[in-house]
């Protein structure tokens, strides 16, 4: 063998080594929590995931006066989530058990299992739930949003030519569609702003109830202040801007959404646990 095929194959493998070490180094963390449960799929089995993954991205990235102020707001409003009915029924517990034959099933296309959290707390896993001029369908998106998700490239011809309104009433188009809404929150806040994985999810799960406008521009005026950026600081600054504005509703909301997430994945976990 000459020297030069030597050298041609030493240079193969390197690229091969070189890109496999690369995969491995970008694998998330929380993939070692989603995928270390049996591969059999059970209700209970999901319910330890969106409980676990939550779990793991608040461990990671709750410390400080963020951390004490979180928990404090998810006390506060997990009456609101856990309530039940004379019956026992609740809302989110339903919609758990009624998504289940779809989510057991659905691509998350590279996605925690929690951003299905979203869907339950938004519309209680209904299709026709909301205004179509406004919040509508199992994610609750509006028209505005859905029409610039249309013209991305990356999205599916289905996607692009199917009508607004039975778009968001379709459980695997609405999901897709809020996944490409999703993955632009998580890419900006994860590759561009370079935050951890378990700060950059949960600041796109805020995003997708606040607006990544809001975030950012909150998250400007922390960088401004010289305060360090992560989710519990972030946390921290949204609650007191709340605290100096509490008439304001989306900022009420912005607060307590992170921690009602939390409150359903508790809620599911005692329901289904295996």
């Amino acid at each position: 063998m000459s020297s030069s095929i030597r050298t041609v194959i030493a240079l193969l493998l390197f690229t091969i080594l070189s890109l496999n070490a690369t995969s491995q180094a970008e694998t998330p963390a929380w993939h070692k929590v989603a995928y270390q449960v049996p591969a059999e799929s059970s209700i209970g089995q999901l319910a330890d995931k969106h409980y676990d993954l939550f779990a793991f991205f608040l461990s990671n990235a709750l410390h400080g006066e963020g951390k004490t102020t979180f928990l404090q707001v998810a006390e506060h409003v997990r009456n609101k989530i856990q309530w039940r009915d004379d019956n026992g029924h609740n809302d989110y517990l339903d919609a758990f058990v009624r998504s289940y034959p779809f989510a057991k099933n659905v691509d998350l296309q590279g996605m925690p299992d929690s951003i299905l959290l979203i869907a339950y707390l938004e519309s209680q896993w209904h299709g026709k739930k909301g205004r179509k001029s406004a919040d509508y369908g199992y994610w609750q998106l509006t028209p505005e949003v859905l029409k610039e998700i249309q013209t991305l490239d990356y999205i599916s011809d289905k996607l692009k030519t199917t009508g607004i309104n039975k778009l968001r009433s379709d459980a695997t188009l609405s999901t897709q569609a809020a996944q490409a809404h999703l993955h632009r929150y998580h890419f900006y806040f994860a590759k561009v702003a370079g935050f951890a994985e378990s700060d950059a999810w949960l600041l796109t799960f805020t995003a997708y109830n606040w607006g990544a406008g809001n975030v950012k521009r909150l998250l400007a005026d922390m960088e401004r202040r010289g305060v360090a950026l992560s989710f519990a600081n972030f946390y921290q600054a949204l609650h007191a801007q709340h605290l100096e504005q509490p008439g304001d509703r989306s900022l009420k909301a912005a607060v307590e959404y992170v921690p009602s997430l939390w409150n359903i994945a508790q809620l599911i976990k005692a329901e289904h646990s295996r």
